[in-house]
């Protein structure tokens, strides 16, 4: 229920906020000389920027237990969201405490480092933030074709651990920081436990699959067919998507996100269909399969908002790429009465009619393909009298999926009832 998901994100803001920082205020107020009383507020600034960073660099390592009770999306607005404040008040603590030599050093090149950091995150991995901006749009876009490579970019995004380690040097470095004992456990502490979730991360969370075959089903879009060990099969829930890289070939090696297609359990085998958008993509086109890949295990919220309505009928509104997970849940729920309509730029574009021809042949599925978008009221007539028994899912660019939960809730249809998975991060 949409009271139970707005109650964990809630309580995750809380946790984050709040409850991450307290015990670092509380050791540090505590143990503080009475000579420092006068940068007291500063000195307590530059705690809670830490550990704000902190908690936005533990978020950055995708916890798999938090994606599927909040999802990835708000996983990474939370995570920018803390980023952008712990740089706010990290300015506040430089310009209210003053200090000298390599105190000085650390802690200027620290926040510079993450106030660059910040810019270029906001322009190239914050796409809530670009979307509202025209000129920002056109120009990241010419940045990442002509200059910054997606493997580039994710390098560049890692250069906060440096950063926080410099930070880190920076309060080693101060004598009566160093000698409250209680707020230095706290803090070497909760540093050490996001570096080993980090690394965690990094080394045991992607899992070894095959690339079997290549296939390119319409212009510039790429089927890619996976061989999946059994038991990372059974993690995978429709609507999902999956992190992907490929370790073997310069510029594929930092795993990218694609939404799953299709599932076949019988012979482990996933299917992705990918447009080649940007550089990694455009690379994946000249692969020679057999190869070995590197995927993660799925994220995404589709299939828990099924769990959360259990709902009889299903009404799905897919634009251009953006079908991809919706496809892999009509395939898994054919127990469900399903409305789908599908739109995009060019009748060549219009991906799996076939599976839609399939489809028909159920007595509870209506699929609708038409090139160009669908008038509201086509849409909106569709809707049952009884809205409560219905689950409506989004697939596509980010202006039709707000214009979709607008017009949505506007005709009686609960908020808890809709969910649309942005990929603007």
């Amino acid at each position: 229920m949409l009271k139970t998901y707005k109650y964990i994100l809630g309580l995750v803001w809380l946790v984050v906020l709040f409850l991450v920082p307290l015990p670092f205020i509380q050791t540090l107020t505590t143990g503080l000389p009475a000579l420092y009383n006068d940068q007291r507020l500063a000195i307590i600034w530059g705690a809670v920027a830490y550990a704000w960073m902190l908690a936005s660099i533990y978020l950055s390592t995708r916890p798999h237990w938090l994606d599927r009770l909040i999802g990835l999306p708000k996983m990474y607005m939370i995570h920018g969201i803390m980023a952008l404040a712990a740089v706010a008040l990290a300015y506040f603590h430089k310009q209210s405490s003053p200090s000298a030599g390599w105190i000085k050093t650390t802690g200027d090149w620290a926040f510079d480092l993450f106030l660059g950091l910040l810019v270029f995150a906001l322009v190239f991995m914050a796409g809530w933030f670009t979307s509202h901006f025209k000129v920002i749009q056109v120009s990241k876009r010419w940045l990442e074709t002509h200059l910054l490579k997606h493997e580039l970019t994710v390098w560049l995004h890692r250069l906060n651990l440096v950063a926080v380690a410099l930070v880190f040097i920076h309060v080693q470095l101060i004598d009566y920081i160093r000698a409250i004992i209680p707020f230095m456990i706290w803090f070497d502490g909760a540093t050490l436990l996001v570096a080993l979730s980090y690394i965690w991360q990094k080394f045991s969370s992607q899992r070894l699959a095959q690339l079997q075959q290549t296939q390119l089903i319409a212009p510039n879009v790429l089927e890619l067919t996976l061989s999946v060990p059994k038991q990372l099969m059974r993690q995978y829930l429709p609507g999902d998507f999956l992190f992907l890289a490929i370790p073997q070939q310069p510029g594929l090696q930092e795993p990218h996100p694609f939404s799953i297609t299709k599932f076949d359990m019988k012979r482990r085998q996933l299917t992705l269909t990918i447009r080649g958008d940007g550089d990694f993509t455009r690379q994946l086109q000249k692969l020679k399969p057999p190869i070995a890949v590197t995927i993660t295990t799925g994220f995404g919220q589709y299939e828990q908002l099924l769990t959360r309505r259990q709902p009889q009928q299903l009404l799905l509104i897919g634009g251009g790429m953006g079908v991809v997970p919706l496809l892999a849940v009509v395939q898994q729920h054919p127990e469900l009465t399903t409305d789908f309509f599908y739109s995009a730029h060019s009748q060549r574009a219009l991906l799996y009619p076939q599976e839609f021809a399939t489809w028909e042949q159920r007595p509870n599925f209506k699929g609708h393909l038409q090139v160009g978008h669908f008038e509201a009221d086509t849409i909106l007539q569709t809707l049952p009298q009884n809205l409560e028994n219905l689950a409506v899912m989004i697939g596509g660019p980010q202006a039709l999926g707000q214009y979709w939960r607008t017009r949505l809730q506007q005709h009686g249809v609960a908020a808890d009832q809709i969910y649309y998975e942005e990929f603007t991060w």
